[in-house]
């Protein structure tokens, strides 16, 4: 089962989330702000970030840059209240995969959400293939090379 961390200062909203992401079929933990979730992401195994962008002790933008230098992959949307577009393309740029305004449109995260796990999913598949081919790009010299030396082709 996927783990999902919530990022939000705001209990009302925080314990929404939670409660939603658990009724989707998600597991859900929380953290109040930045540097918590940071302590959270560092002893429990998250699949994907759902946090806010302002938020006291640690606001979302530099929590996801401190992630970012953790995990360059683990998904994370942003979801702000007070939505520009400076802050869409500062979040943009330094990682989240997806810009939420509140409030929240439900559906829409979901959607954002299958679709940030379909794209783990398809990096995975991506890691493999290209161990896969590294595997061949030495096997294949080597079969030749033996090949060679004794005189005829290994294939």
């Amino acid at each position: 089962m996927a783990k999902i961390l919530v990022v939000e200062d705001e209990k009302d909203i925080r314990d929404m989330l939670s409660e939603t992401l658990n009724l989707w079929g998600f597991e859900s933990v929380t953290a109040e702000n930045g540097k918590e979730a940071l302590k959270v992401f560092g002893s429990e195994d998250v699949s994907l970030i759902l946090t806010d962008m302002r938020m006291p002790v640690m606001d979302g933008l530099t929590m996801l840059k401190k992630i970012r230098r953790i995990d360059p992959i683990v998904p994370v949307i942003v979801i702000t209240g007070y939505p520009s577009v400076n802050s869409a393309m500062e979040s943009l740029s330094v990682g989240a995969d997806y810009y939420i305004v509140k409030p929240i449109n439900m559906t829409d995260l979901k959607v954002k959400i299958d679709k940030s796990f379909e794209k783990i999913k398809v990096l995975e598949k991506l890691s493999l293939a290209q161990k896969k081919n590294k595997v061949f790009a030495i096997l294949i010299p080597a079969c030749l090379i033996i090949g060679f030396i004794l005189g005829k082709f290994v294939f």
